[in-house]
């Protein structure tokens, strides 16, 4: 028993970052003492038994044990996802959401008090396990680690790759796998960095990325590009399979990063990749089960973390919007995280940008015949949208859908697929996008933007085959750019949609909604002005979705973007007067 008393002390000492040591000496000291330790194994929670308790008596002073041990539930907390606040031991709105959101999610919801031992004893357990594995995905990151039996053959160079690489002398490189992102800095470059205001944590854009910009903002930005980027070879493929995807579809595979088995967040990815320097590469197998699909999901509230602490926008009357989430299919296989993608857009447009939940048509598992009353049945034909903002000019049009989509056998036409389609009969059961963005355009309105958390290609199974190269000859977006309509879609031509491990919600979700909460504002992919457009927006969605493609899973996704205008899409700066 005392042995595994000071095992505890030991370990939660370890997560605050104190002396194992000395966290020893004092846990013994404790005991010797006949004081209860605050991380205790007694087999009986009954408040009698408790130490510390989370919520001491009103208008008593919290003691130096309370303090010390909410900081230590804060790290742990913040380790496993929930917690964004500082570690400051302090009882406050951060960490009572992130514990309530713990409780919900590992049955312990009948525990008011953060420090009950049922509760501690969970934290310790799941915090040791984080541990384990970030010390196993840096183990494997060692160049010295061989995983038995395993065998990864040896990619070929891309033309020319040794010539781009000798020209890069004098620029640090972070090499990483994927096809967008790619850390380059000049070195003498990093104090200007350093003096040039807040920043988002990516130092470069991709090419197509820094055009998009040019095109809304002007060609006078200096944005510095990204050199090319890597993908890591798939376990099972021959090296003439590696040389063909290369030679075909100019896939560079990586060579000079550490492979690790598994999947673990970008944050822990680059957390482990800070403290290491080293680079890691998430390999996947040569058929991969995409993450969501059979496992149970986080709730959808966790998501609020990223706009939490940003004060919300005045409601704004003129705000409209259509979130449909599409999750269980009669015939198909379930779209796994859209009823999560739904939810939290919708939390997001009523608790943060003003949207009038009055002016939010929501759906889950909508129906052909519902698609059809709310957009029109044909172009040309009004639906339920168009009546309620009849006569609001000013108004401001969002439309999300999170589901599954299709494109048919001929390649010219993509659909939205209704809860009740069946296989292979897009044609008959979808909903035409065509039709809807013909429709949209009518509007009038000042803005209108969709945002299409969908992969739509003929497969809707839970495998993804790597490296998931776009594999179909149309894309989801409009045949023309138009004014009046704004696309950003999550794939390219067929790529398979990829899911944040951080909030199970749509990568692409994660980055729209941490975008529209001001990121996309900051540089390199904004311009600092105070405001979101559609370009930043999309530029900063695409460049995260690309690089946390890469780095959890290995794989391939791009996001895409229509918008014959840039529309200023909301303020980066929220207004001073809440309104909810």
């Amino acid at each position: 028993m005392l042995g595994l008393i000071v095992g505890l002390s030991v370990f939660a000492a370890v997560l605050v970052g104190a002396d194992p040591a000395e966290a020893e000496t004092g846990a013994k000291l404790r005991i010797a003492q006949a004081a209860t330790p605050i991380l205790s194994q007694h087999a009986d929670p009954r408040p009698a038994v408790q130490s510390v308790r989370a919520d001491p008596p009103a208008g008593n002073a919290p003691t130096p044990e309370q303090v010390e041990a909410i900081a230590r539930s804060q790290k742990c907390l913040a380790t496993l996802g929930y917690y964004k606040g500082a570690v400051d031991g302090k009882r406050g709105k951060e960490t009572w959401t992130a514990f309530w959101m713990f409780k919900q999610e590992h049955d312990l919801k009948s525990y008011s008090d953060l420090l009950a031992e049922p509760v501690q004893q969970k934290l310790v357990e799941l915090c040791r396990r984080k541990e384990e594995e970030l010390a196993e995905a840096a183990a494997r990151a060692d160049p010295l680690y061989q995983p038995e039996g395993e065998t990864v053959p040896e990619p070929a160079a891309a033309p020319g790759e040794e010539e781009e690489a000798e020209s890069d002398a004098g620029t640090e490189v972070e090499v990483e796998q994927g096809g967008g992102v790619e850390n380059v800095a000049a070195l003498e470059d990093e104090s200007d960095a350093a003096e040039s205001g807040k920043r988002l944590d990516i130092d470069c854009l991709p090419e197509d990325l820094i055009a998009v910009l040019q095109r809304a903002h002007g060609l006078g930005q200096s944005i510095p590009r990204c050199a090319r980027t890597c993908l890591p070879p798939p376990k099972g493929f021959t090296q003439a399979q590696l040389d063909e995807i290369q030679a075909k579809d100019g896939v560079v595979w990586c060579r000079a990063c550490v492979s690790i088995n598994g999947n673990l967040p970008l944050e822990d990815v680059r957390r482990i990749e800070e403290a290491g320097n080293f680079q890691l590469c998430a390999t996947p197998s040569r058929l991969m089960t995409r993450y969501g699909d059979g496992e149970k999901l986080k709730s959808y509230m966790r998501v609020r973390a990223l706009y939490r602490e940003l004060p919300p926008h005045d409601e704004d009357a003129d705000a409209f919007a259509v979130i449909i989430g599409n999750r269980s299919y009669e015939k198909l296989p379930r779209s796994a995280t859209s009823y999560n993608d739904a939810d939290a857009m919708y939390s997001f447009l009523t608790e943060h940008l003003g949207f009038p939940p009055d002016n939010i048509i929501d759906l889950r598992d909508a129906r052909k015949a519902e698609l059809e009353s709310v957009f029109g049945a044909s172009p040309g034909v009004e639906g339920e949208l168009a009546r309620l903002i009849e006569g609001r000019p000013p108004a401001k049009v969002l439309i999300y859908y999170s589901g599954h989509g299709a494109t048919d056998g001929a390649q010219n036409e993509v659909y939205l697929l209704p809860a009740d389609s069946e296989p292979a009969l897009e044609e008959s059961d979808g909903y035409k996008l065509s039709t809807l963005y013909a429709n949209l355009a009518r509007l009038r309105t000042r803005s209108v933007t969709v945002l299409l958390e969908m992969d739509y290609g003929r497969d809707h199974g839970p495998f993804v085959l790597p490296p998931n190269l776009p594999d179909t000859l149309i894309a989801a977006l409009p045949r023309s750019s138009s004014a009046a309509v704004t696309v950003l879609a999550a794939t390219d031509r067929g790529q398979r949609s990829l899911v944040d491990m951080t909030y199970d919600i749509g990568l692409f979700t994660r980055y729209v909604i941490e975008g529209l909460s001001g990121a996309a504002d900051l540089a390199p992919a904004g311009d600092g002005d105070g405001k979101v457009d559609s370009a930043e927006l999309y530029v900063y969605t695409a460049a995260l979705v690309d690089l946390a493609a890469r780095k959890t899973f290995g794989l391939m996704q791009h996001p895409i973007y229509s918008s014959g205008a840039t529309s200023v899409l909301t303020s980066a700066r929220p207004a001073s007067s809440p309104s909810n």
